[in-house]
Formats: C-alpha cells, sequence, structure tokens
C-alpha cells in the first residue's frame, strides 16, 4: 500500500513538472517555426498525460454546472463530427478543446500556478522588449534574430515580417502582430493582478506596465489595445482596493506621460491611433466585413445545428471566397457570428452558457478569496483572459486559436481548483483543521 501511494506520488510530481514548463510554452512563445510546430504535438501530449496520470494516480474529477457545460460543448462537437460541412476542421478541433478540457481537473499545488504565470511574464517580458527593440533597430528580427522568428529562412515567412514592418507593425520574437499583441495583453493580465490583488504597483511593476502597453501599441491592433482598456474598467469595478479610482488614474496618467516621452522617441507607436482615426478602415472593421456575409450565408442554410465547428474556411472556399485563388483559412474574424454559424442555435446556446458560467464563476471567486493574496491574484489573471476572449471574438478568432483556447482553459482550471481546495477544506473536521493551522 506504502509503495504504491509512493509511486503515484512520484508520477503525479513528475507530470506537474512537466506542466509547469508546457503550459508556458504552449501558450505564449509565439508563433515562429519551433513553438508553432511544437504546439499541437504538446497539446494532444498534456491531454494524454493527463488520462494516464489520471488512470495511474488518486486525480478525481469534480463536476459543476461550469464543468457540466464544457462537457456538454464538447459532446456537441463530437456528434457535429457526424454532419459537419468539414469534418476534418471539426476533428482538430474536437482533440484541441478535448485536450484542454483536461486543464479543468489538473491536480497541482497551488504554489505551482503562481510559477507558471510567474514563466509566462517572463516570456511575455522577453518578447516585450523585442518588439521595442524591433521598432527602433532597421529590420532588427531578420537581420539579428532570424534563427529564432526565420530560422528555416523560408521566403514565406520573410515576406510576412517585411510586410508588417511596411505598415508600421512590430511583433518581435512573437513573429506576428496578432500574436505579440494577445502576448501583451497577457503581460498586462499579470501585472494588473498584481495590483488589484495587492492593492499597490512595484516600481519595477509600473516600468513593465508601460513597456507591456508601448509594445501592444507598437504591434497596431486595436481591438487588443481595446482589451486592456475594458480589462482595467472591470478590474476597477469589481476590486476592493482602497481608493482605487484615484490610485488607478494616477497609473493612467503616470503610463500616459511615459508613453508620451515614448512616442516622442519612438513616433512609430502612434501609428495605433492613426488606425483608430481611420475613419474608412473602422468602418469595415479593418476590411474583415466582406468575410462575414459567409457567416451569414451559413448561419441561414444550417439555422438550428449549425454547419460544424471549424468548417468556415472550406463553406466561405466552396461559395466564391478566394485570396489570390487560394483557399481563405483564416477564419471569419467574428468568433459571435462563426460560432453561431457552425453550431446553430442550439450549440451557442450552450457555448454561451459556458462563457458566461465562467465569467460569474470567477468574478464570485474574486469576491470570496479577497483576503488570500495569492488565489485573488489567480483569480484577476483568469478574468483577464476571460475578457481578452469576450472582446477580441469581436473582430478576432480566439476561440479558433490553439494558444488561446489552452490559455482560456488554464485560467478557468485555476479557479476551479481554487474552489475545489476551498471546498475541501470547509469539509475537514475541526479537529484537522486546527491541527493543520499548528503546523
Amino acid at each position: 500500500m506504502k509503495s504504491l501511494t509512493l509511486q503515484d506520488i512520484t508520477l503525479k510530481k513528475i507530470w506537474q513538472m512537466l506542466l509547469v514548463v508546457l503550459i508556458p510554452f504552449i501558450s505564449v512563445t509565439g508563433v515562429s517555426a519551433v513553438p508553432y510546430n511544437l504546439r499541437l504535438p504538446l497539446i494532444y501530449a498534456v491531454g494524454i498525460g493527463f488520462v494516464v496520470v489520471f488512470l495511474l494516480t488518486d486525480i478525481r474529477l469534480e463536476f459543476n454546472m461550469l464543468t457540466v457545460s464544457a462537457l456538454l460543448i464538447l459532446a456537441y462537437l463530437g456528434i457535429s463530427m457526424l454532419y459537419s460541412y468539414d469534418p476534418s476542421a471539426t476533428i482538430r478541433l474536437f482533440l484541441l478543446y478535448a485536450c484542454s478540457f483536461t486543464l479543468f481537473f489538473i491536480d497541482l499545488p497551488q504554489s505551482y500556478y503562481t510559477k507558471i504565470i510567474t514563466i509566462i511574464y517572463v516570456i511575455c517580458s522577453v518578447i516585450a522588449f523585442s518588439i521595442l527593440i524591433s521598432s527602433v533597430i532597421e529590420n532588427c528580427m531578420l537581420r539579428y534574430f532570424s534563427f529564432i522568428v526565420n530560422p528555416l529562412h523560408t521566403s514565406e515567412v520573410t515576406r510576412l515580417i517585411n510586410k508588417e514592418l511596411a505598415i508600421g507593425s512590430y511583433s518581435g520574437f512573437a513573429r506576428e502582430k496578432a500574436e505579440a499583441a494577445y502576448i501583451m495583453n497577457v503581460g498586462i493580465a499579470v501585472v494588473l493582478s498584481r495590483y488589484f490583488s495587492d492593492g499597490k504597483l512595484a516600481k519595477k511593476d509600473i516600468f513593465m506596465l508601460i513597456v507591456f502597453l508601448a509594445a501592444l501599441m507598437l504591434t497596431g491592433k486595436r481591438m487588443l489595445f481595446l482589451v486592456a482598456i475594458v480589462a482595467l474598467a472591470v478590474f476597477m469595478l469589481i476590486s476592493n482596493v482602497k481608493s482605487k479610482a484615484f490610485k488607478t488614474l494616477c497609473i493612467i496618467i503616470i503610463a500616459l506621460c511615459a508613453l508620451f516621452v515614448v512616442i516622442m522617441f519612438v513616433p512609430k507607436i502612434a501609428n495605433i491611433f492613426d488606425r483608430f482615426l481611420d475613419q474608412d478602415n473602422v468602418e469595415t472593421i479593418g476590411n474583415r466585413d466582406f468575410l462575414w456575409k459567409y457567416m451569414l450565408m451559413m448561419a441561414s442554410e444550417y439555422p438550428a445545428f449549425g454547419a460544424g465547428f471549424g468548417s468556415y474556411n472550406q463553406y466561405s472556399y466552396d461559395h466564391g471566397l478566394e485570396i489570390g485563388g487560394d483557399k481563405w483559412s483564416y477564419n471569419g474574424h467574428n468568433c459571435y457570428l462563426q460560432v453561431f454559424a457552425e453550431l446553430g442555435v442550439a450549440g451557442s446556446i450552450i457555448f454561451s452558457i459556458f462563457v458566461i458560467l465562467a465569467f460569474v464563476y470567477t468574478v464570485k471567486a474574486i469576491k470570496k478569496f479577497r483576503s488570500e493574496r495569492d488565489s485573488v491574484y489567480m483569480c484577476y489573471f483568469s478574468l483577464y483572459i476571460q475578457i481578452l476572449i469576450i472582446v477580441y471574438s469581436v473582430t478576432g478568432n480566439p476561440v479558433y486559436s490553439r494558444q488561446i483556447v489552452f490559455i482560456w482553459f488554464f485560467s478557468i482550471g485555476m479557479v476551479l481548483y481554487l474552489n475545489r481546495k476551498n471546498k475541501n477544506t470547509e469539509q475537514l473536521p475541526n479537529k484537522y483543521k486546527l491541527r493543520r493551522r499548528s503546523i
């Protein structure tokens, strides 16, 4: 009996240490060749690893309304594979969501969760500085860091990077501007979570907030810039930071002053404001409106149960959407419309319930764990990621992006873990609780 328990603990420890490395690598390392090609196999490895550890250790599956709603999404995707317009795409997304779903039940010590966030923060910081450097050194990434952004030296990657540079957008080591903007938001999520859990920001955190915001602006991604503003507003509404309005206003003023100083030396940062003021570009949502008509066509043709998750690209191609004679493969850039078209009324309701439950569940957890610094820190981080999904879905594809779905489910899984831990503590006998406090 003892030998089996020790063996189980050893296996679990190995699994836990692997997750500390794998989760940051999958989530925020960008889309250059190495992380991009390893990402999907590692996501599958996380899913398979969880099944193995679940079978051989004492990990339990505890369900509530939130996890049941996620399970219903998986069941719906599984069934939709049978009638999907593009079964192969639906299968790929089903596997992505199934592997990410296991993150709801991983049994990590709380210190491991904070270590994962710390590693994520370090990676985000490195990429942020790479963006700033690339904005002041001409063709910096291709000239000095091609072994990171283009290790295979492909002409297509070179063309894409040069295309971004031509319009004044910079992505650094992330290699693509939307990916870079998403990663900067994750970095901002860590800094803001520290502030709203501690009630104060250290000087280094203020500095890094300015770095992340400047790097985010250099990507030129408007909607992802708005994510940070919306998240800050939501955090202010629900936090218990004393004089939060005054303190937050001071931070904003300091950050804006610093940004204006930076703009004086790096004028390219101001490009994002030019895009906001470009009326034609705003009205067409960055020329995405031509993509949306195919989603409306799909929704009208498959209203009840949809055409199958991930089938938009094939459907739009078959109905005339071509880019340079090639198939469009970058989804519809509006998750609300695309999910409705692909899952129909029935699936969209289930998906919406999951998103709403996760958000409400996290806000309640923030209120519940107000007095526990590390716990509320994790909750704020989770809430920021969920706000990113909700806001960015208007013009982006976050629910179809492997790394974003993965960190989304991981962040929700952290909150589920905290509630499980709290529930188990409450159920302990009083005698054991007293003895535990004395240890």
